[in-house]
Order: structure tokens, then C-alpha cells, then sequence
């Protein structure tokens, strides 16, 4: 079911994100997303403080308190890359080419009461956990060569939305930092409505990202340090 093709598909939600010794927060976010292409919108109150936006590799991103954001082409370098991060941003979604590839290859053995499956995807290795059901109970990410997690995804039960049934929540954990979302709203969408990037307010800085400033605006976003390992 996770793995079955779709169209474009629209969410609402909350999202708490508690981040080492900063303290904790929270948004509401919308999304938008179609085959390998994400948009994410974030609000604090009635206030719009994020845009966020993956084509393939292309990135575009501002932080709208700052005024500050990236828009550049991932290279890994930063890493991650384009369809591993669009996965790891919708993880219930395991309908990419690439992602069934993985795991109709992987290594699968019994684990407790359900089952567990293992294998390489793309430059990196995970590890898949199901439900006697096939519903997925976490999803841990790491780099090919390194031992370290690099990211780990646990789900929470599954709810029937417009467009299908996918977890109630995710919760997500890297280098420190956990952010959890609370799906209030998954229904199929018009594919020519998602709106990827928004308009350059004057007064915003935005970074490129094969400039030293913007890998470093990625790397703190994605829990990385400049050496783009984990902390």
C-alpha cells in the first residue's frame, strides 16, 4: 500500500520540534507533494515564517523571521541529496522507483512480532521495521560507510485519509534533534496548484547554495556539522 503508485497528494499539520539544548517549538505546516517534488509552508500563529521547496535536486528555502534563505542545486556534498531527502521529508511514501528497487532487494527476517528489512539505498543502508500487518514502525537511515545513524523515523498507527491510510504521526530524530508531526490532513491534489518557492521580499538575503554560507544554513537545518557528518 505505502509503496503504490499515486498522484499528487496535499497535508496539514503540527509540528514540535525539540532541538538539543534550544529548547523546544512549534508550527503548523502544509505540504504539497508530486512524484520527486516537495513544497513544505510553515506558520507560527496566523504569521508564515517558512517556505520550502524540493524539484528533483533544486533547493529553495527561507526562513521568513531572518530573512534569510538557500536556493541552489544539492550535490550531496551537503550530506544529503534530492530524492533521499524527499523521501525523508514524506516517509510514509515509499512509492519512488528507486525506494520500491530498495526494497523489493532487501534482506527481510522475522523481528519480534513482526519483521525487519534491510538493505542499501542509494549511497546509504537502512533498516525497515514492519508490523505483522506490513506497517512500517520505524525507518533508521545511515551513510554507506559510516556506522552512526544519521537519521531515524519512528510512526505512529495508521489513519484513513482522503488519499489513503498512512501513519497518524512521524516522528523524526537526527543529531540531537526530534521533530514530530501530527497529520491532521492527507487528500489527493492538483498537481498544477502546488506552488514551489514564493516570491523574493525585498531586504531577504538568499544564499546560494554552492556558496560556504548557504552549505552551512543546510547543514544547520539538517543537524550536520561542516564536515557533514553528525554531531
Amino acid at each position: 500500500m505505502y509503496a503504490a503508485p499515486h498522484g499528487a497528494t496535499r497535508g496539514v499539520g503540527g509540528i514540535s520540534v525539540r532541538r538539543g539544548s534550544e529548547g523546544r517549538g512549534g508550527a503548523r505546516t502544509r505540504w504539497g507533494a508530486d512524484a520527486e517534488s516537495v513544497a513544505v509552508v510553515g506558520y507560527v500563529g496566523p504569521a508564515r515564517v517558512l517556505d520550502a521547496s524540493l524539484q528533483g535536486d533544486s533547493l529553495f528555502l527561507v526562513i521568513r523571521r531572518y530573512g534569510t534563505g538557500v536556493a541552489g542545486t544539492l550535490s550531496g556534498e551537503e550530506g544529503i541529496d534530492g530524492r533521499l531527502l524527499r523521501f525523508a521529508a514524506t516517509p510514509w511514501d515509499f512509492s519512488a522507483p528507486w525506494v520500491r528497487r530498495a526494497l523489493e532487494r532487501a534482506a527481510v527476517r522475522e523481528s519480534g512480532d513482526g519483521w525487519e528489512l534491510m538493505g542499501p539505498l542509494g549511497a546509504y543502508r537502512f533498516t525497515l521495521e514492519l508490523s505483522p500487518r506490513g506497517e512500517p514502525r520505524s525507518l533508521s537511515i545511515r551513510r554507506e560507510r559510516e556506522g552512526s545513524e544519521r537519521i531515524g523515523m519512528r510512526y505512529g498507527p495508521e489513519r484513513n485519509y482522503t488519499a489513503g491510510r498512512i501513519p497518524s504521526w512521524i516522528e523524526w530524530s537526527f543529531s540531537g534533534s526530534v521533530v514530530t508531526l501530527k497529520v491532521e490532513d492527507h487528500a489527493p491534489a492538483d498537481p498544477a496548484k502546488i506552488r514551489y518557492g514564493t516570491r523574493v521580499e525585498n531586504g531577504w538575503t538568499i544564499l546560494r547554495l554552492d556558496e560556504p554560507g548557504g552549505r552551512s544554513l543546510v547543514r544547520w537545518l539538517l543537524g550536520l556539522s561542516e564536515g557533514g557528518t553528525e554531531r
